[in-house]
């Protein structure tokens, strides 16, 4: 159908509009703009109302179907909008099937975004050139050749393909690396206990512990690793311990009495054993001299069954810890300082 100058100028601007739905002062705006006469034409009206019925016959539009949606203050009759029909969508194009490789299978099936895909498709790349074969590295250099992102992986293993199982750091020939933690080796006596590892939840008791095992040393102490735990990631970093020389034999930990305190060495003990290497157990001596200080600070109360749980690794100070939790106390392991180790050297010996 051939269109008016006007109903074709009227067309672009329904075409382009950004609204499905135009408004009647946008439609007489654009039509003056087009033609300047039609600001004052007394027929101004009409041409508009017959470009737009041009627009309907046309199915470039849809006018109102109420007569409360017509300006009927003049004749002929204008709509107070007009409406661009529902452009029809398009077909989604069928995505083109990929056969994965065999180890792939299962995460093919899970795999549906964009970026999922991408993921595969690199280690299906990585895999193709031999990658079963390669050497296990630390995760972060697998990460970095197979993305570009040495942290991606990271991201990655707390998505679906990897907890459901899809895709494992194993068939990536990767492992996380455990996080290192300060530790100093005291040459010293030999100990008839074993090589000991004696490690301070917080890094002032760690200086002054280790000061103290050097000056016993000194003086006929045993020789001793001295570590600084670094909190709450012990449980990840004890993972590190093959990595000390001379290999310990004993891990002893020395913490706050204090719910948090109590359960990092239980998580990390947990680690340690899975991994082959000795139970982390209690300084015993150590605790023996926080639990005689008057230092009780102000903490969170705990439930009994909690305080009793977190306890239980203390021994024969359990009781004492449960009740300082369960009465909203706890004792920083800062007690226990360089000058109080001063006075008692010998509980070095019996750690």
């Amino acid at each position: 159908m051939n269109l008016s100058s006007l109903g074709r100028r009227l067309a672009a601007l329904i075409e382009t509009s950004p609204t499905q739905q135009i408004e009647l002062g946008v439609l007489y705006d654009a039509a003056v703009a087009f033609d300047r006469s039609l600001a004052t034409a007394p027929d101004a009206r009409s041409e508009i109302r017959a470009a737009l019925d041009e627009l309907v016959a046309a199915g470039v539009v849809i006018l109102p179907a109420s007569a409360g949606g017509y300006d009927r203050r003049e004749q002929p009759p204008l709509p107070l909008w007009v409406r661009r029909p529902p452009r029809p969508r398009r077909a989604a194009q069928p995505k083109p099937v990929r056969v994965w490789p065999a180890a792939l299978e299962a995460a093919g099936r899970i795999a549906s975004r964009d970026d999922e895909l991408a993921v595969l498709e690199a280690v299906a790349a990585f895999l193709r050139d031999c990658g079963e074969a390669r050497p296990s590295v630390p995760v972060r250099e697998r990460s970095l050749e197979l993305f570009g992102d040495e942290k991606r992986l990271d991201r990655l293993s707390t998505t679906r393909l990897f907890t459901a199982g899809a895709l494992t750091l194993e068939l990536l020939r990767c492992h996380q690396v455990p996080i290192p933690f300060v530790s100093q080796w005291v040459p010293g006596a030999v100990d008839p206990h074993g090589k000991a590892l004696l490690i301070a939840e917080n890094h002032h008791t760690y200086a002054s512990l280790l000061e103290v095992t050097r000056q016993h040393a000194n003086h006929g102490g045993p020789g001793r690793h001295v570590g600084y735990g670094t909190g709450n990631q012990f449980p990840s970093a004890v993972l590190s311990v093959p990595l000390l020389v001379p290999a310990p034999q004993r891990i002893v930990y020395f913490g706050d009495v204090d719910l948090k305190g109590l359960q990092i060495p239980v998580a990390a003990s947990l680690k340690a054993l899975q991994a082959g290497l000795p139970a982390v157990v209690p300084a015993i001596p150590l605790y023996e001299l926080l639990f005689a200080t008057p230092h009780r600070l102000p903490g969170a109360r705990v439930a009994v069954d909690e305080a009793a749980a977190a306890s239980e690794w203390l021994c024969e100070f359990a009781g004492d810890a449960c009740m300082a939790l369960v009465n909203g106390q706890r004792l920083p392991q800062e007690a226990v300082g360089y000058e109080l180790l001063l006075r008692h050297q010998d509980v070095l010996h019996r750690i």
